[in-house]
């Protein structure tokens, strides 16, 4: 009986399982407005930040801030635009507030302070539809096809396209070893 065949063809399929589950989808967490945090006049808006960022469901926003001295506010579009703090949907006020995003669509944040979101401390997230693999149609195929806007470069070097990239990379490459160990 040769075990070393069959060490093999468990060893890679043990590879393969590991790979499977690498390549998967993950769910990132954001700090808003990075190393600063939740504050009244950052260096960058909260909407450029958002912007440099690619969000999809599951993804989580961290909101860090002074407990006591500010909070966060979900609020409607409307509220939104007009800074009103009076109806949120959901209002944090821990100093260390995390979001996860269960829908796809706009989400609107707010400072629940007065006067603050007047003042910038407002941040508009749109969060990336779920789409399934296998329904995808190509361009050509797809009724009603307008062509998408370009991605900004700083889209492309999100968290989730590089983390996909290098996922697919990773399995192609620890693939191609695990076939010339089996082989050799």
């Amino acid at each position: 009986m040769d075990f070393t065949w069959d060490f093999k063809l468990v060893s890679f399929s043990t590879m393969i399982f590991f790979l499977f589950i690498s390549s998967s989808s993950h769910a990132y967490k954001f700090n808003v407005g990075g190393r600063q945090g939740w504050v009244l006049n950052p260096n960058e808006t909260y909407n450029h930040w958002a912007e440099r960022n690619r969000f999809q469901v599951n993804d989580t926003l961290v909101f860090k801030y002074k407990k006591g001295n500010d909070s966060v506010l979900v609020v409607n579009k409307k509220d939104y635009y007009s800074c009103n703090i009076n109806n949120p949907i959901e209002k944090f006020f821990d100093g260390d507030t995390e979001f996860m995003f269960d829908h796809s669509g706009p989400f609107f944040f707010v400072s629940g302070v007065p006067g603050h979101c007047n003042d910038g401390q407002k941040l508009n997230v749109v969060v990336l539809a779920i789409r399934n693999k296998n329904t995808v149609m190509p361009p050509e195929l797809s009724p009603g096809y307008d062509s998408p806007p370009e991605a900004s470069p700083s889209a492309l070097n999100s968290p989730s396209s590089s983390s996909s990239s290098l996922s697919v990379c990773c399995s192609f490459f620890f693939g191609l070893m695990g076939v010339g160990w089996l082989l050799g």
